[in-house]
């Protein structure tokens, strides 16, 4: 997610694959968000479990919070994508921390150092996030000291997908045509055209639209404090039982389409452990 809050959103009509909103639901389908990960990663994904109860995660109380878009774990990795469409010049620095954060949060007390599972951090960047024109940028750790590189092995990698670029003739044809289409060219490919149909189906929901409405009202209301985009200030005092009915709805409708439960607190203005509840009656 971008790190900085907006102070204006755009219009439902105009939202497309580069928004926030609208990435993390359309990758909620399993089938596009393997077909997006084989593509980018060049592995074979296994049976894809979203981590929505930790999409929000502050791994400890003092620290540091972070949201994910898309944020998930197969038999043997967790994967964490993130749609940029500005830089702050601290990009590298976050997939530090997200990849850091997402070994703590997948690793329970009594687990060994060999249990760590594959780590991938990716962010796809609509511009150049290294200035050096490449399509994408991969990177590993190695130790330098040697004439040849030795890898670690560690089992890390952070993936910067340059969206911009103009020479993107390295890139394997399919994911040439996820370019062309995040820089919005038609759809030519069966990946691309089923995003396309998903998203505007999706923006002709109704539902949809009220949760992205009351998503961009809440957001605008809540300043930085702690998470990168807002921790809610807690809710508002002398609230209506016909307010609090409306809020529990509309965390309902959220947490329907797959938010985390710390996500649909700030957007609602409830109580964690209010939306916690409603999550184990679901």
């Amino acid at each position: 997610m971008n790190s900085e809050p907006q102070s204006q959103f755009k219009k439902w009509e105009d939202l497309d694959i580069t928004d926030d909103f609208i990435f993390s639901r359309v990758m909620r389908n399993k089938r596009l968000c393997r077909t997006l990960l084989e593509m980018i990663l060049k592995v074979k994904i296994g049976k894809i479990k979203f981590l929505t109860s930790h999409h929000a995660i502050r791994v400890e109380p003092n620290a540091k919070g972070i949201i994910m878009d898309v944020y998930l774990k197969d038999e043997n990795r967790v994967i964490n994508v993130e749609m940029q469409t500005s830089s702050q010049g601290d990009l590298a620095r976050r997939a530090r921390y997200y990849q850091a954060a997402a070994d703590i949060d997948n690793t329970p007390k009594g687990s060994e150092y060999k249990d760590l599972k594959q780590n991938y951090v990716v962010f796809i960047c609509t511009f150049d996030p290294f200035h050096q024109g490449k399509p994408i940028y991969n990177f590993q750790n190695y130790c330098i000291a040697y004439e040849v590189p030795i890898p670690l092995e560690d089992d890390t990698e952070k993936i910067f997908l340059n969206t911009a670029a103009k020479d993107t003739t390295s890139l394997d044809g399919e994911l040439r045509l996820f370019y062309d289409y995040i820089k919005g060219k038609v759809a030519q490919t069966d990946f691309t055209k089923e995003l396309d149909a998903t998203i505007s189906q999706m923006k002709q929901e109704k539902e949809a639209r009220n949760m992205y409405l009351t998503y961009t009202t809440r957001m605008m209301e809540f300043r930085r404090d702690g998470y990168e985009e807002g921790i809610s200030i807690g809710l508002q005092q002398g609230r209506e039982q016909g307010a609090y009915e409306k809020a529990l709805k509309t965390a309902k409708m959220f947490l329907s389409y797959g938010d985390s439960p710390e996500k649909v607190a700030i957007c609602t203005q409830l109580p964690l452990d209010v939306v916690q509840e409603l999550v184990q009656k679901q």
